[in-house]
């Protein structure tokens, strides 16, 4: 389950902060939000999880590539 934090307009930045909670309160973007859910339609580690999601300053590639390894 992805739990992202305030939805925004603005544009993406492809930096986010994905973790199991809880990582606080804040917003990510739309277009962020859809990026990630992108990545993580292949991404094994991620099923069955609750992952928060932030706007924060790790590219959405490694966010996810992260959940490998954490």
């Amino acid at each position: 389950m992805l739990r992202p934090g305030r939805l925004t307009d603005d544009p993406g930045t492809g930096r986010v902060t994905l973790a199991g909670p809880p990582i606080g309160r804040g917003a990510v973007t739309r277009d962020d939000v859809a990026a990630v859910v992108v990545a993580l339609l292949d991404a094994s580690d991620a099923r069955r999880r609750t992952l928060d999601l932030l706007t924060g300053d790790t590219p959405i590639d490694d966010a996810v590539a992260r959940l490998a390894r954490g």
